[in-house]
């Protein structure tokens, strides 16, 4: 009987542990970082992917001027950027107030060669 009391007790205590506030803060911001982990490993190939590109836009298009260099860091945030900057100045060839001429063209093949263009089967 003694056994079940002192059972009892400890389950009563371990939820009340569990229950305040800072074990609450504790466990989301185990969760929080947990979940930033598994968000950062899911977008890892995409992430090497738009490395790869800037740095193969940034070894073919040389020299670029400051402004073009943030342009393409800009480009190549997303693989979603850079879907919608091969949309609009490649395929419908938009004028781009960055790129024009043979640069464009190369950037244009460059981001068509890539990975990130390439559809998935």
């Amino acid at each position: 009987m003694l056994r079940f009391f002192i059972i009892t007790a400890e389950i009563i205590v371990l939820v009340l542990i569990l229950r305040s506030p800072f074990v609450q803060y504790l466990f989301e911001d185990i969760q929080h970082s947990v979940s930033d982990w598994f968000i950062s490993m899911s977008t890892l190939p995409e992430q090497r992917a738009l490395s790869g590109l800037r740095n193969d836009i940034l070894q073919q298009l040389k020299p670029l001027k400051p402004y073009q260099q943030n342009y393409v860091e800009q480009i190549t945030v997303s693989t979603d950027n850079v879907k919608r900057f091969y949309a609009t100045y490649c395929e419908k060839d938009d004028i781009n107030p960055n790129f024009s001429g043979t640069k464009r063209a190369q950037l244009c093949h460059t981001i068509m060669q890539s990975s990130l263009m390439r559809k998935p089967q």
